[in-house]
């Protein structure tokens, strides 16, 4: 598993930006937002998976998990009470990350409500992974030339199952959905801190690698997506035919090369 590329020197090189997202598929800035306040966002969620009995006091997860994956998640009156909280969904609209997003489409991206709150319980040895499939986000959603973002809530070292990429994965053609190991080539993650964020597109393929650790790792999923009524021509070597927690565009991320 290789290291994500932070893409922090290009933060203000809208050329730079989408040439890197053209050809990896994914923008990773480490401090992108105010630490501080995401880790404090993290410490609510957790307060209110607490109240819930998701984890206890010592915010170690219970031991029959309450859900399998976000969806499933949603019935839960606690994990709601966190991902619909105020503070949580600020997080995708702080100004450094929303410049960022509209440097990459233009002035004219915007959000779509959701967002989705990630709570992954640690991994059993033997037990057949849920919720942490390889896939790419336009086989959901059918968006054209969207990005999603991912912001980690809470320290997320690799062993507590962070998010991965395959960089340049977008170029290739679409592959069946399956657990991601920790040991395989060709992807990329990190040791993740609060303030840090990835940006990708929705053809890029990604997965949650597996918990190995004694707690919930907690990230925010921005399915937001925003859209521009013309999208400018980005470089690259593929057109985007089949359009991230993201953003969507009229238009297309790649060129044919």
């Amino acid at each position: 598993m290789d290291e994500l590329v932070d893409s922090g020197d290009l933060i203000n090189d809208q050329d730079g930006l989408r040439r890197r997202l053209a050809d990896d598929g994914y923008l990773f800035f480490r401090g992108l937002l105010p630490a501080a306040q995401v880790r404090a966002v993290g410490q609510a969620v957790l307060g209110e998976l607490h109240t819930g009995g998701w984890v206890d006091d010592r915010a170690i997860p219970s031991i029959h998990p309450r859900a399998l994956n976000s969806m499933d998640a949603l019935a839960d009156p606690a994990f709601r009470a966190a991902m619909f909280s105020p503070g949580f969904n600020q997080i995708p609209y702080l100004p450094s990350l929303r410049r960022v997003i509209r440097r990459v489409l233009g002035p004219g991206a915007f959000s779509y409500p959701a967002k989705v709150l990630r709570a992954v319980y640690p991994e059993r040895p033997q037990a057949r992974p849920r919720g942490r499939y390889v896939h790419y986000d336009y086989g959901a959603s059918g968006v054209q030339d969207m990005l999603t973002s991912w912001i980690p809530l809470m320290d997320i070292p690799v062993r507590l199952g962070g998010l991965a990429v395959q960089p340049g994965g977008q170029l290739g053609p679409p592959r069946r959905p399956r657990p991601l190991s920790p040991a395989e080539r060709g992807w990329a993650t990190t040791s993740y801190q609060p303030g840090d964020a990835i940006i990708f597109h929705c053809l890029t393929p990604h997965a949650a690698l597996p918990n190995h650790g004694s707690s919930m790792a907690r990230g925010l999923g921005r399915r937001t997506r925003p859209k521009i009524p013309k999208m400018p021509q980005m470089p690259g070597r593929l057109r985007c035919s089949a359009g991230c927690s993201g953003a969507r565009g009229g238009g297309s991320l790649f060129r044919p090369g």
